[in-house]
């Protein structure tokens, strides 16, 4: 009963942990990408800064090159934004939390029947006190309730048995 509960209390720690990995594996690789994206913004801000002081200056060939460049490097920043948000766990994380629910049950239900064991136990030493609180107070008495009377009981069956078998 005790080995039960606790290994259930081991499977629940193994489960909990392999939904912590899960998720930190998930927010690395959200992180990779945001970083990632992070820096094409940067190149892409560098670039419309270029095309900002291209902009200023009277051709505008140079100026236009520039300002594609950074809206190129703006619009795969947004997409790899994207890719990122998309980052999900797999399917192994619903059956890690399908078997720490089921540890979870099964912890409850050790408890419970651990609880229903001392619960017995606690009534059988009631039980017990009271019997030898009677026996102290009256012995008599109880000799007689817990010994003799279930003796001529048996002895009573004994004779009624005889005289039907005989």
């Amino acid at each position: 009963m005790v080995d039960d509960l606790v290994r259930d209390l081991q499977l629940l720690r193994k489960a909990d942990s392999l939904i912590g990995k899960i998720w930190v594996t998930v927010i690395a690789r959200r992180f990779g990408l945001v970083a990632f994206a992070a820096l094409i913004s940067v190149f892409g801000l560098a670039m419309a800064n270029v095309a900002a002081l291209y902009a200023l200056q009277p051709t505008i060939g140079s100026v236009w090159a520039a300002a594609s460049v950074a809206a190129g490097d703006l619009v795969i920043a947004a997409l790899v934004m994207l890719l990122a948000r998309r980052c999900e766990p797999g399917p192994e994380l619903q059956l890690a939390l399908d078997v720490r629910q089921m540890a979870i049950e099964a912890i409850q239900a050790d408890a419970s029947e651990l609880k229903s064991t001392i619960d017995t136990l606690g009534r059988e030493i009631r039980d017990a006190k009271q019997t030898l609180v009677a026996f102290v107070h009256n012995p008599l008495d109880v000799a007689a309730q817990k010994l003799l009377i279930p003796a001529a009981i048996s002895i009573v069956r004994g004779l009624r048995s005889k005289r039907a078998g005989g």
